[in-house]
């Protein structure tokens, strides 16, 4: 069993890699945009960044689910060409549709949505990137099913690098502005497709394309379209919410303090990467069960500790990458952060479903979640403005793991330990909460407060014996062991 989770330990490591260096890069530009652009500039960005999100749920029609799935079906090289090809083809022309419409509607877009009236040259420009992106998405999820993290960590690696070089010569040295930032992710999609197009080779050739193929994937995946549609108003509408009941300014701030808790994507969005297929590759093993429990307070352990970090300092991180305008924004870091861990445990959930070949579980708590979503924003965004919507998002996002694990062990029965794994999740957000009512002029005392806290959190999970000792010393064990061989 530990060879399986060593396994999956090292692959999410190498796509962290990836995470992290995307993510630095994209932290990296924070104090950057935040001494150019003003908060409105960057409320401009995320309500552009949100309606291309919901657009490209809309073109992948979930087809990237399904394709994972036949692929995994057989051994056979051409019948993987023929489901890769006929994703590939079906995803250009749909994109290819929309992005047309996006150039003719986006006047109206941009002033019924954004409201400004420079937002719909930016809606044109990231248009553009949604038929120029589509090859660089197919071999990202093309070189996972061929299980090789290095590569997939150089493309995603050297994409990152290059946009965020063209941005910063773009926007710094040329004061492109909000223009050089799509205009910047324009070419390296474009340049993305090339380098994807090499690698992919015959795997996406037009010859392999097969209607009876995409018919059957589309009838899997069609299905999760309105999953994904509500994995959207969760987790990415609320901006939209802010912007109504507060300003465009406010957007900004909640887009900032996104960002800042994104740095526990890097942990969370490494996993998913790798829990895929991994978790679908060793289905068949005998002792996959215990491996898929395990891995669930691994994560649990790991995810909440790093969200009780960013949460307790959100407020130190900001003061040393943004300007005073910012600051505002650290109410919403520790919600949006736990919200990262939640939807990695939708992920793990999800895992009997897969082997049971349904979609429907996660289907239905996601649909449940936005509706959810929906009316919590009504309510507490009026009175609680931007910080509401985040408690919103993870209020409903919470809902999700909690059904698809109730309707997975009926599905598929895994032995997971759930009360360990409340107390673990339960533990670092009250301590996260709690550290955040702190408020001690005295920078010292105030980050000695934090530490306390950090380690009251490692102490308590021991005390309440959701790991222990023994645990600790056989898990370190094993591992060194694992080294050895």
């Amino acid at each position: 069993m530990f060879t399986y989770i060593k396994k999956l330990l090292s692959e999410t490591l190498i796509y962290g890699l990836s995470g992290v260096s995307s993510g630095l890069l994209t932290i990296l530009l924070v104090p950057i945009y935040t001494r150019i652009f003003s908060p409105e500039d960057y409320g401009v960005m995320g309500l552009v960044t949100t309606t291309m999100a919901l657009l490209s749920i809309l073109i992948v029609l979930s087809l990237d689910n399904s394709a994972h799935r036949w692929y995994w079906d057989t051994e056979d090289i051409n019948d993987q060409k023929t489901t890769l090809a006929s994703w590939t083809w079906c995803q250009i022309v749909v994109s290819l549709i929309f992005a047309g419409l996006i150039f003719i509607l986006s006047p109206w877009i941009g002033s019924a949505l954004v409201k400004r009236d420079d937002a719909g040259l930016y809606l044109r420009l990231a248009a553009m990137t949604l038929p120029l992106g589509v090859l660089n998405m197919v071999v990202a999820n093309w070189l996972r099913m061929q299980r090789r993290p290095w590569t997939t960590v150089a493309f995603s690696v050297g994409n990152g690098l290059f946009n965020f070089l063209l941005t910063i010569i773009l926007v710094v040295f040329f004061h492109q502005g909000l223009k050089g930032v799509y205009v910047a992710q324009v070419v390296t999609v474009a340049i993305g497709s090339i380098v994807a197009a090499a690698l992919l080779g015959d795997w996406v050739s037009l010859q392999r394309f097969q209607w009876r193929r995409l018919l059957t994937m589309l009838k899997y995946g069609l299905p999760m379209i309105p999953a994904g549609l509500a994995y959207w108003i969760v987790n990415l509408s609320g901006r939209y919410f802010v912007q109504g009941y507060s300003s465009i300014a406010e957007v900004g701030l909640y887009q900032v303090g996104s960002t800042i808790a994104a740095m526990v994507a890097l942990v969370t969005g490494a996993f998913q990467l790798a829990w895929g297929p991994f978790a679908m590759s060793i289905h068949k093993q005998p002792d996959a069960n215990k491996v898929y429990a395990n891995v669930l307070l691994i994560y649990l352990w790991t995810t909440c500790l790093i969200s009780t970090l960013i949460s307790l300092f959100a407020p130190e991180i900001l003061s040393f990458f943004t300007t005073e305008s910012y600051h505002d924004a650290s109410g919403v870091v520790s919600l949006l952060s736990f919200n990262y861990v939640v939807v990695g445990l939708g992920y793990i959930a999800s895992i009997g479903p897969a082997i049971a070949r349904t979609t429907k579980p996660y289907g239905v708590a996601l649909v449940a979640a936005g509706g959810l979503t929906v009316m919590l924003n009504l309510i507490l965004v009026p009175r609680f403005g931007k910080e509401g919507s985040a408690a919103a998002t993870l209020i409903a996002q919470s809902i999700v793991p909690v059904y698809v694990f109730y309707r997975s062990q009926k599905l598929y029965p895994i032995p997971f330990r759930f009360g360990a794994a409340l107390e673990i999740f339960l533990g670092a957000f009250l301590l996260a909460s709690l550290g955040g009512r702190f408020s001690v002029t005295n920078h010292v005392l105030a980050i000695g407060i934090k530490i306390l806290f950090i380690s009251i959190f490692f102490s308590t999970l021991f005390m309440l014996r959701v790991v222990s000792f023994g645990q600790a010393r056989d898990f370190l064990l094993d591992q060194y062991r694992g080294m050895k061989e």
